[in-house]
């Protein structure tokens, strides 16, 4: 029996209950015995956004496929057997890749809609390799997994989300093999975050009407926090800092759509986009300048 299959077995045995009621015979495995007032709010919050996230995040655009498609060519790097995990998989927008490679996946988030929602697009678009992937409903602070039971865990704008971020990291370490990847990627810095906030209270510029505790309390992160975090139970191998004038670039076609109440989002010239690209790789390598970064991609091994 493989690694993946002998955790899609324990899986099945699992006690599932989320919110007083058993889990639906659906394929779909939930494991959520611990839901503090945080985490029902983060729930909520992710059932209500899940289906707009790739046309709100515009993940279609240059300016985010160049680093999404950076952090996933680590993972393409595995053997094709691997098992890869990744919490908070939202829409499944970086797993479909994965899938379509043939690795076994482990589509994870804590929004039972979200993971609904992916399960049906794996049946339409990747229909052979169904088999290969295994749908959880779970906090990443509380994974049902043995230890040392997948090859990487990746996570994308989710380690922020987090009640307990060193608890989380701590259960991701757990569950990843020695010598194993851990990629947090597309994670806000502390210069977003206090510019995001300028413009919280503006009902126009707000991305959701909804309310998400993370996104409006949390700082961000600066270069030393993932240092801090992470000290000796794991090695950096890469830091990389994402958007400086692409984050401009984004925020302000995003409060024209907003402002003017556009049907469709405004989109760059993809020439205009990959120029501003290679800019900000410039200007992202000189000191005082990259303080002004918009995102983190890090690139962690598991001792």
């Amino acid at each position: 029996m493989s690694g993946f299959e002998e955790i899609k077995k324990d899986l099945k045995l699992l006690p599932s209950v989320r919110h007083g009621k058993a889990n639906d015979a659906n394929g779909i495995f939930v494991y959520l015995p611990k839901v503090s007032d945080f985490i029902k709010k983060e729930i909520d919050f992710h059932d209500q956004i899940h289906q707009d996230e790739i046309e709100v995040h515009q993940l279609n655009t240059v300016r985010n496929y160049y680093y999404h498609n950076y952090f996933l060519k680590w993972l393409y790097k595995l053997p094709q057997d691997s098992t890869i995990l990744e919490i908070g998989s939202g829409s499944g927008f970086d797993l479909m890749p994965l899938i379509k490679q043939g690795y076994n996946v482990i589509a994870s988030d804590i929004s039972q809609g979200s993971v609904e929602s992916i399960q049906e697009t794996v049946k339409k678009k990747s229909p052979l390799y169904e088999n290969k992937v295994a749908f959880l409903v779970a906090d990443g602070q509380n994974l049902p997994f043995k230890d040392n039971s997948v090859d990487a865990t990746f996570l994308v704008a989710t380690f922020h989300h987090f009640e307990d971020q060193v608890l989380a990291f701590k259960e991701i370490k757990r569950v990843t093999k020695k010598n194993g990847l851990i990629i947090l990627a597309m994670e806000p810095s502390r210069f977003m975050m206090r510019f995001t906030k300028l413009f919280k209270n503006s009902k126009k510029l707000r991305i959701h009407s909804s309310y998400s505790e993370a996104d409006e309390t949390h700082n961000g992160f600066i270069k030393s926090d993932f240092k801090k975090l992470i000290n000796h139970n794991a090695s950096i191998i890469k830091i990389k800092r994402v958007w400086l004038l692409l984050g401009f670039l984004h925020y302000k076609l995003e409060a024209l759509h907003r402002i003017f109440k556009l049907k469709k989002r405004l989109k760059a010239p993809r020439l205009f986009e990959w120029l501003l690209l290679v800019l900000d790789e410039i200007l992202l390598q000189l000191p005082i300048i990259n303080q002004l970064n918009w995102h983190w991609i890090i690139i962690i091994q598991n001792k």
